[in-house]
């Protein structure tokens, strides 16, 4: 069997990498690039236009965990959310101050909003089955951004956690001490010590 690698990550499918750098936006040119074999910068040269690029649904529906992700980093935090119909429960901001350096090597007192969002997706969405209980259950997310990187990311909270509509809970349940979740407020401390 063929194999067809992106960002390090074998695909079975020629046509699905392509349709992954028609979701980045990818130039015809830089895509044939990428290619030496004869077949395959023909096949990218006469197919790549015509695809339809990636949709959400097709990222998250991939079984292989790094197909999934290779996938997924193809779309803003913003992109998914709206796709999977996410629903907004919660929005806290949390002012923080940190001793950062310059260029000098000097310290300097950074201030900034760090703001958590809690969202909700119906499992329905996500082709899940129902409860035991016969209860759709649902999906919880918390967006969140690095501070450092500035990059956004879309963290899973599970069910008994996002029901409580906290997004700082939420933020919180994602850390760890000593293999224990936090709690809010254990959080909230850490954040205040922290500034």
């Amino acid at each position: 069997m063929k194999y067809y690698y992106t960002q390090g990550v074998a695909f079975e499918d020629l046509a699905t990498v392509l349709r992954i750098y028609r979701r980045q936006d990818k130039p015809l040119e830089e895509v044939l690039a990428y290619f030496e074999i004869p077949t395959n910068r023909a096949f990218v040269q006469s197919q790549y236009e015509q695809l339809e690029p990636l949709t959400v649904q097709e990222a998250i529906a991939f079984q292989n965990n790094e197909q999934r992700m290779v996938a997924l980093r193809a779309f803003s935090v913003e992109d998914v959310a709206k796709a999977l119909q996410s629903v907004r429960l919660d929005r806290q901001t949390i002012h923080k101050k940190q001793i950062r350096w310059n260029k000098d090597l000097q310290p300097y007192e950074h201030e900034y909003e760090d703001t958590y969002e809690l969202y909700k997706i119906p499992a329905s969405v996500l082709n899940l089955e129902r409860t035991w209980r016969n209860e759709e259950p649902s999906v919880y997310f918390v967006k969140c951004k690095c501070a450092s990187t500035d990059r956004q990311y879309m963290l899973y909270v599970p069910q008994e956690v996002g029901e409580y509509r906290d997004a700082i809970m939420a933020i919180a349940w994602t850390m760890r001490f000593n293999g224990v979740p936090l709690k809010k407020e254990q959080y909230l401390n850490m954040m205040y010590s922290e500034t």
